[in-house]
């Protein structure tokens, strides 16, 4: 594609700072173990002849904790597996090779050593109908596996480390990962929580609401929320020897959010999530200096080398929007290209809280939710409500959509359905400039969501393959979840319930499988990868517009045919390439005229065929749910 044609698209940069990307998210512990000596890492907490009692005490609790916390068996899904930083590094070359462009890392800073037990969980991995758990205690536990429970913003977490870093330079490993990364071309993306620290002990003096909380049953770890700067505690949480909370002020009171959908704005802000993690005072200054400072240090932290690219911001609207102000702008005057990707659950056009708050913060990008949620269900075939064709569409085409520029069409809603409770609500539209939203993130599988082929146990692989293309093709900057790219999911179980369903958080979270392994799908791999390539190659698909077409027998409800087009075929020296995504459900032959684009050849990706037009027609043959993607050449 010729320069002046790229340069023409994306020369106004949205929100965020993602330009034409391909991201993927790796939950380290889950992706490799390249280094067993980490998997317990006692080595962290090694005791010193100059010790006092108190921190020989500390880290004798921290490496029984350690013990209790890893699972060699891979099997109790919220423990820790042994994933590390090095295990990222082994893999750059599969992921450049794949298409990426920026890798998202879930949180590589130090979390809290410990677990908390309840006798409702089951989170026993199943691998067939009759399996049964061996062990009833340690599939009732949960850890920071995750990267969630963070205590040091300033440490990297010994489970990613390697120890004979221990005691020269325990970020080695990262900035290997960072310049490495950067010579293949790969920005690395840093998600940070900011919104809470870890859970604790739970604590008598503060029954039911106190580090822990009381929907945690019961507790063991050797902080109780603490936070640290290098190791230094700043700020105690409870402190169990005295009972006394929150000394330094920087947590907010101990609230519950029982209800997400109902509560408040303040107690969205204020209260605790998850049932009861310690909820950090962003307000109070101490406490934005050291999250301001945190920003600076990991973003100038590899000085003569790779920086990071940015971060992705967990859990933004349980922080209030004058922090993040600040942190934007902080971030953004030491790197005006940082990367701000801010998590706001289940956000889009339909979520008027995620638009308010982007109004209100101004320099962020978001998760598309609602768009991703679209196409997961119409492609798994789940197709009620927010599964339809109309609801993907309308997403799609934003300001250009018929409800939102025909008057007529307008009024004509408006008055069957003054709610627009079957429309994307005007303000929403009036609120984001298109170039913004096609700046959001989109996603076939997210870490909280379940893993598609979990839960919709039947789907097919060829809806699979083609939701992967619909993705690469439509609105969005694309997010791949890894395995992904290989329908990576747990054996069906109604046990497997996590958070969503079947399938959800931890079940949504195995471990990372590699080409050659059972249940590789290299049908899929394959796809991705070429739809990943295309991507690069067309800059269209990131910075182009959406055009739907009816052809004739197809239907709107269940088959879709999409152009990514220039805005403006008119501008001197620009390519009027365009790209069709064309999918049935039930499969046919349909025959587009575009003689009226000056369409006189196309290439079918799928086969790398180039195939002339006759009069501007073009014949498509698609099995059910089969999906092609052709590129119109004038």
């Amino acid at each position: 594609m010729p320069s002046t044609l790229a340069q023409s698209l994306s020369s106004d940069n949205s929100e965020g700072n993602l330009g034409n990307d391909v991201l993927y998210y790796i939950v380290i512990d889950r992706f490799l173990d390249a280094d067993p000596g980490n998997n317990v890492p006692k080595f962290a907490f090694e005791s010193e002849a100059t010790d006092t009692t108190e921190e020989r005490r500390y880290k004798e609790m921290n490496q029984l904790l350690l013990e209790h916390i890893y699972d060699p068996t891979l099997r109790h899904m919220s423990m820790y597996w042994g994933g590390d930083l090095q295990g990222v590094i082994d893999r750059l070359d599969y992921l450049k090779d794949l298409g990426v462009t920026k890798i998202v890392l879930s949180p590589i800073q130090d979390n809290a050593n410990g677990f908390f037990y309840h006798p409702n969980i089951d989170n026993y991995l199943r691998l067939h109908k009759e399996d049964t758990d061996p062990d009833n205690f340690y599939s009732h536990i949960s850890t920071a596996y995750h990267g969630y429970w963070t205590k040091d913003w300033f440490e990297i977490d010994e489970h990613f480390r390697a120890a004979s870093d221990e005691h020269q330079d325990r970020y080695r490993l990262f900035r290997k990962l960072l310049d490495e990364a950067g010579e293949r071309g790969l920005g690395v993306i840093l998600d940070v929580t900011m919104n809470q620290t870890s859970p604790g002990h739970i604590s008598t003096q503060v029954p039911k609401l106190g580090a822990g909380g009381f929907l945690f049953g019961e507790s063991w770890f050797a902080d109780n929320g603490n936070v640290y700067r290098h190791g230094e505690l700043v700020a105690t949480h409870w402190d169990p020897k005295t009972g006394e909370l929150d000394p330094q002020g920087w947590f907010h009171p101990p609230m519950i959010i029982w209800d997400f959908d109902t509560a408040s704005q303040e107690l969205i802000e204020n209260g605790q999530i998850s049932g009861g993690m310690p909820d950090i005072a962003q307000e109070v200054p101490a406490v934005e200096k050291y999250f301001l400072d945190m920003a600076r240090y990991w973003l100038t932290f590899n000085e003569g080398g790779h920086q990071i690219a940015g971060f992705r911001l967990d859990a933004v609207k349980h922080v209030n929007a004058s922090f993040w102000r600040t942190f934007e702008d902080y971030v953004l005057s030491i790197n005006p290209n940082a990367v701000l990707l801010g998590e706001y659950f289940g956000a889009g056009y339909r979520t008027p809280g995620s638009i308010e708050f982007l109004k209100k913060t101004q320099h962020m990008t978001q998760y598309d939710f609602n768009l991703s949620e679209a196409m997961r269900r119409f492609f798994a075939g789940d197709r009620g409500w927010d599964g339809r064709t109309y609801i993907m569409r309308e997403n799609c085409l934003g300001r250009q959509s018929r409800y939102y520029s025909d008057p007529v069409i307008h009024w004509v809603h408006h008055l069957l359905n003054p709610a627009e409770t079957l429309e994307i609500p005007k303000a929403s539209l009036d609120a984001i400039p298109d170039e913004d939203a096609k700046g959001w993130v989109t996603f076939v599988e997210v870490q909280d969501d379940p893993r598609l082929k979990t839960f919709y146990p039947n789907m097919s692989d060829r809806a699979y393959d083609s939701l992967i293309k619909f993705q690469f093709t439509a609105r969005g900057v694309p997010l791949v979840l890894y395995g992904t790219e290989t329908a990576l999911g747990i054996p069906y179980h109604p046990n497997h319930n996590g958070l969503f369903g079947i399938g959800g958080d931890p079940f949504n979270r195995p471990m990372m499988i590699w080409p050659d392994s059972p249940g590789w799908k290299e049908n899929l791999h394959t796809t991705l990868k070429q739809m990943a390539h295309l991507r690069q190659h067309y800059p269209v698909l990131r910075y182009g517009t959406t055009r739907f077409l009816f052809p004739k027998s197809s239907q709107a409800d269940k088959d879709i045919f999409m152009i990514r087009e220039p805005e403006s075929s008119e501008v001197s020296g620009v390519d009027n390439t365009r790209i069709l995504y064309a999918y049935s459900t039930q499969g046919g032959e349909f025959l587009l005229s575009m003689v009226k684009e000056g369409v006189q050849a196309y290439d079918v990706v799928e086969t790398g065929e180039t195939i002339k037009t006759v009069d501007g027609l073009i014949p498509i043959k698609l099995e059910p749910q089969e999906a092609k993607v052709l590129v119109f050449h004038s």
